[in-house]
């Protein structure tokens, strides 16, 4: 099995070598097509960006196509050695082998939404690669007495810069095409990118390509198309930028080929126009990328900021009440509020001393956190406002931030699901979890005090027996005082405690809420 899926693997990378290899064969046909049999140095080398985007697409591993792709396309052309084919081949695999090693020593990515991306794909991935395979093919054919030394200089600078417009341009289109479709389908429809693709098209051809234009308009604009493609740079990001410069691109080079354009208006020599194509290129194509990859910084630095901004929101709305945060954000220093009626809830783990005796810090940690995020559940279910923990002591009120008429109500169901919960995990952990919880009705004030580390608290009298009620409570009990039970008697069912004696509060009478009355359930029925 092992064998056969070896054998698969190999099977598909070769497969994938040839595909290489045919991709750069025609690459390499239909350029020498498009330029025409006239020129003798062509504006853009596009198999030098074919390679360059492969390997940094797939990686190393399909660069044995790239060698295999070069070596038969020399072996097929006419007046071409052996020596020079086998050099040819290893030149214009190392180019884009050198290109992807530098561009991973700094920790480049494909999407070109960074600037320093671009500036390493500019510098490391084309500049740099075609410095060297100009320097070796040149040097080749000097050694061998094919070109005259003392041209040297002007054939070096011609290999080195459509290498590098090759790749700043067929490279950049290969490695951001993915991204760039999932944007167009995420962000724009189809028609407004081909209404684009269409001017940018009309008015290139009529700049580059109309044999009638230098007649009609002499005047230097083939510098129009930048407007059009700095949009498609703005909008569209890398992608966008360089599909708009590979549309300028072929068609420029389809006029100079064709004896058009206006790089050929003041010159005798057609061949001259080769080099002032390639700069124009060259600045179209380092333009549009930065100015890019410029734009996708910044909304990458917009969308982190916001990331960050809600975080902090969430951060603040879990600490304090949504009127409460917004009136702190707002400068408000001291924010009291009084609230003639709520209903208060302590609730305490009985025995939590003995229990926290059995138990690591690690796990008794994970218990609290557990049996709080339960209890934080339970609060958003029923609309309530969690105030605090204190220990092993939880806190929530009803009424607050928003005054509500069925505030007593609201925590009567949470106290009773509480209980609820607190069966149920003894029963899942085989612990005994037993809960004490008070409650009390009456009036507080509400606000925030201090500077740092600051909550959303309770003050009054109404607070301090709602924890005497937990207290002063008997365990798996929900203590409440007379006030709550007489908001609560209609709707459910109470046994009476009687009378208690609660320190700093003397003797009250007190109840022990059992459950919501049948009478009640059959008419929420």
């Amino acid at each position: 099995m092992a064998q056969l899926l070896l054998i698969r693997r190999l099977g598909r990378r070769w497969l994938g070598v040839l595909a290489v290899a045919a991709g750069y064969l025609i690459v390499a046909k239909l350029s020498f097509q498009l330029a025409g049999n006239w020129v003798a140095v062509l504006p853009i080398w596009p198999p030098a960006g074919y390679s360059q985007g492969i390997v940094l697409q797939a990686g190393a591993v399909l660069a044995p196509g790239i060698t295999l792709g070069s070596l038969i396309n020399t072996i097929i052309s006419p007046d071409q050695t052996w020596h020079w084919d086998v050099v040819a081949a290893v030149n214009n695999t190392l180019q884009p082998l050198l290109g992807l090693w530098l561009l991973q020593r700094v920790g480049f990515s494909n999407s070109l939404a960074r600037i320093k991306d671009v500036g390493a794909f500019i510098g490391l991935g084309a500049v740099a690669p075609a410095t060297v395979s100009a320097t070796v093919g040149v040097t080749y054919f000097c050694l061998l007495n094919q070109l005259d030394w003392a041209n040297f200089g002007s054939a070096w600078f011609s290999w080195w810069i459509g290498n590098v417009t090759g790749v700043v341009v067929i490279t950049a289109l290969m490695i951001t095409w993915r991204q760039g479709m999932r944007r167009f389908r995420n962000f724009y429809s189809p028609p407004l990118i081909g209404l684009w693709l269409v001017i940018l098209t009309a008015l290139s051809w009529y700049l580059f390509c109309d044999p009638d234009r230098m007649v009609h308009a002499p005047y230097p604009l083939e510098y129009m198309p930048f407007p059009i493609v700095m949009w498609a740079a703005l909008r569209l990001g890398p992608f966008g930028a360089a599909l708009g410069t590979a549309v300028v691109t072929v068609i420029a080079t389809w006029g100079v080929s064709q004896g058009q354009g206006p790089f050929l208006a003041f010159l005798d020599d057609p061949l001259q126009a080769v080099q002032p194509l390639q700069a124009y290129i060259c600045v179209l194509a380092f333009t549009a990328l930065i100015l890019a990859s410029v734009v996708a910084e910044r909304e990458q630095a917009r969308q982190a900021l916001l990331e960050e901004k809600e975080k902090s929101e969430q951060l603040l709305l879990n600490i304090l009440p949504l009127p409460i945060a917004t009136r702190l954000k707002q400068g408000r220093n001291t924010i009291a509020d009084h609230f003639a009626e709520v209903t208060v809830l302590f609730a305490d783990i009985v025995e939590f001393t003995q229990l926290s005796e059995t138990l690591s810090p690690q796990e008794l940690v994970a218990l609290l956190n557990d049996v709080f995020s339960q209890f934080d559940h339970l609060a958003e279910r029923h609309q309530l406002e969690k105030i605090k923990t204190i220990g092993d002591a939880y806190m929530a009120v009803g009424g607050i931030p928003y005054e509500r008429d069925d505030h007593a109500q609201a925590v009567a169901e949470m106290a009773l699901d509480m209980q609820a919960m607190a069966q149920k995990f003894s029963d899942r952990t085989g612990q005994s979890f037993r809960l004490r919880i008070g409650i009390n009705t009456g009036p507080v004030v509400a606000g925030v005090i201090g500077t740092k580390k600051f909550i959303y608290d309770l003050w009054g009298d109404t607070v301090n027996t709602a924890s005497r009620m937990e207290s002063f409570g008997v365990a798996e009990q929900i203590q409440v005082t007379e006030t709550t039970y007489n908001c609560l008697k209609d709707t459910y069912d109470f046994d009476l405690r009687g009378e208690i004696l609660v320190k700093g509060k003397g003797s009250m009478r007190t109840y022990f809420l059992r459950q919501k009355s049948l009478a009640t359930v059959a008419r929420q029925r």
